[in-house]
C-alpha cells in the first residue's frame, strides 16, 4: 500500500523563540515556534494520510529541538510517527544518511519536502534525496517553504517539478523517451504544440524501435513540423531548451541525423537497420552530388513491391553495375574468373573509376570518396544482417566481400571479432563520409 511521508532537515530551536502565525496556500492559518513546525503542520492538515516524518537531525538540533518537535507533531497528527536520522557535519551523507532514507520508502510511496530547516546546503541534500527516491520509484508529490518575513507558507512544488522537466528533456534528447515529460505536462495547461511534439517523437521512436523503416519518412516529417510549431509553445522553459534539443541532430531531422541520434542513444541495431534501409534512398533522392541517374537510364527492376524505385536503382544499377555491363555485353548470367565465381560488387569496386563513365549515373564525387561510401554501406549492411539474424558466421559470398573490405581498411573488422565500440565508430565515420563537401 502506498505511503505518504515528509522529509526534512530539523532546525535548532533558538532560545526565546516565539510562536508565529503563518498564512497557508489554502487560506488556513498554522502556528509554529520552530522553523519546521508550521510548514509540517500545513502538510499534515492538507494530506492527512501522511504516516511518517523522516527527520535528518544534527546533534545540536537533537539536543535543542527534537523532543519539542515530536510533541507538537503528536498533538497535530497522533498517527504520524517521527523518525530520527542522525547526521553530523563529518558524516558521509551519500554513504550513510541517504541509504537510511531510501530504506524508509518503497516504490510507489510519495514524499513531501519541507525545505525551510537545516543549514544552507540542506536544500541541495533534499534535492539529492528527491532524485534518488525518484529513481527508486518514489514520487516527490510536493514541497513547501516557510517565509518568515511574509509570514506565509509557500508551496514550491512547481520549482521541484522543474527538475522532473529537466530530467524529462534529458530523456527525450538521449533516448527519445517522452514518459517523464508527459507526466510533467499532464497536470498543467494543455498546450497543443507540446502535445504534438511529444506524440511525434513517440511515434518516430516507436517506428525506429520496431525497425519499421518504411514508415520513417512520414514520421520524420511529422516530427520536423511539430518541432517547428513547438517554437511558439506556451511554456517559456520549453522554448528556451528547444535549441539545445535541436542541436542534437540539426534544425531539421534528416536520415543521417536520425541515424546519429540512434548511435548516441546506444540503439545500434536500429541505427544499422535505418542506415541499411534508408541511406540508398537518401543518396538517390537527396544527394545528387553523390549519384545522379542519367536522363536515359532505364527503369530499374521493380520485382519486389516493398522496394522503392530509388532502392531498386541503387541495388540493381549501381551496386551491380559491373555485372550488368558484362551481362549486356556477353549475355551471361555469371562472371567466372579462373573457373571461380567472383563477387560482382567487389569487381565493381575494383574498377569503379573505369566503370562509372559507362554506367547509368554521373557523380561529383572523386572515385576514392565514392568507393569509401559504397564500402561503408556494404559493411554496415553485413553488420545489420549479423545483428538482426544473430549470426556472425560468414557465407562464402560474404567472406569474399569481407576479405576485400578488411584489406581495404582495418576499420572493417571481421564479423566474428567486431565489438559495439567498432560499430559506433563505423557508423560515425560513415556519416562523416556522407557529409557534403
Amino acid at each position: 500500500m502506498m505511503a505518504q511521508k515528509i522529509v526534512l532537515f530539523l532546525s535548532e530551536l533558538r532560545e526565546h523563540a516565539q510562536e508565529v502565525e503563518y498564512r497557508c496556500p489554502d487560506g488556513s492559518v498554522v502556528t509554529g515556534v520552530q522553523t519546521n513546525e508550521a510548514p509540517v503542520k500545513y502538510l499534515l492538515h492538507r494530506h492527512p494520510e501522511i504516516s511518517e516524518i523522516l527527520c535528518v537531525v544534527t546533534p545540536t538540533a537533537e539536543q535543542s529541538a527534537w523532543e519539542r518537535f515530536q510533541i507538537e507533531i503528536a498533538q497535530t497528527a497522533p498517527k504520524a510517527r517521527c523518525t530520527l536520522i542522525p547526521f553530523q557535519s563529518e558524516t558521509d551523507f551519500q554513504g550513510e544518511v541517504l541509504p537510511q532514507i531510501l530504506a524508509c520508502a518503497e516504490s510507489g510511496d510519495e514524499i513531501f519536502l519541507e525545505t525551510t530547516g537545516g543549514l544552507r546546503n540542506a536544500v541541495m541534500y533534499l534535492l539529492l534525496i528527491s532524485r534518488a527516491l525518484s529513481y527508486a520509484g518514489v514520487k516527490t508529490a510536493g514541497a513547501v517553504y516557510s517565509n518568515y518575513t511574509q509570514k506565509e507558507i509557500e508551496d514550491i512544488s512547481s520549482l521541484i517539478s522543474l527538475f522532473d522537466f529537466i530530467g524529462g528533456m534529458q530523456e527525450l534528447t538521449s533516448f527519445g523517451n517522452v514518459r517523464s515529460l508527459r507526466n510533467y505536462y499532464r497536470i498543467r495547461t494543455h498546450d497543443p504544440q507540446i502535445d504534438d511534439l511529444l506524440n511525434a517523437v513517440d511515434q518516430l521512436w516507436e517506428c525506429i524501435t520496431l525497425c519499421r523503416a518504411q514508415q520513417i519518412p512520414q514520421r520524420m516529417e511529422r516530427f520536423n513540423q511539430a518541432l517547428e510549431r513547438a517554437e511558439d509553445c506556451l511554456d517559456p522553459l520549453m522554448r528556451a531548451l528547444l535549441p539545445a534539443f535541436q542541436k542534437k541532430f540539426g534544425n531539421r531531422l534528416t536520415t543521417p541525423g536520425l541515424i546519429r541520434w540512434c548511435v548516441q542513444s546506444d540503439m545500434l541495431q536500429q541505427a544499422l537497420t535505418v542506415y541499411k534501409e534508408r541511406i540508398p534512398i537518401y543518396i538517390m533522392s537527396e544527394r545528387d552530388d553523390i549519384l545522379t541517374p542519367k536522363p536515359n537510364a532505364p527503369a530499374p527492376n521493380m520485382a519486389k513491391h516493398y522496394v522503392s524505385q530509388e532502392e531498386a536503382r541503387f541495388y540493381e544499377h549501381f551496386l551491380k553495375m559491373g555485372a550488368n555491363m558484362r551481362k549486356a555485353y556477353y549475355g551471361m548470367e555469371k562472371d567466372f574468373v579462373r573457373g571461380e565465381r567472383k563477387d560482382y560488387t567487389v569487381t565493381t569496386l575494383e574498377h569503379l573509376e573505369e566503370l562509372m563513365p559507362h554506367s547509368y549515373f554521373t557523380t561529383k564525387c572523386s572515385p576514392d570518396r565514392l568507393r569509401t561510401i559504397v564500402m561503408d554501406y556494404l559493411y554496415i549492411r553485413a553488420l545489420r544482417n549479423m545483428t538482426n539474424h544473430a549470426n556472425d558466421q560468414e557465407t562464402e559470398s560474404q567472406k569474399q566481400l569481407m576479405d576485400y573490405l578488411n584489406q581495404s581498411s582495418p576499420n572493417y573488422k571481421r564479423l566474428d571479432t567486431v565489438k559495439a565500440t567498432d560499430i559506433r565508430r563505423v557508423l560515425h565515420d560513415a556519416l562523416e563520409h556522407l557529409k557534403p563537401m
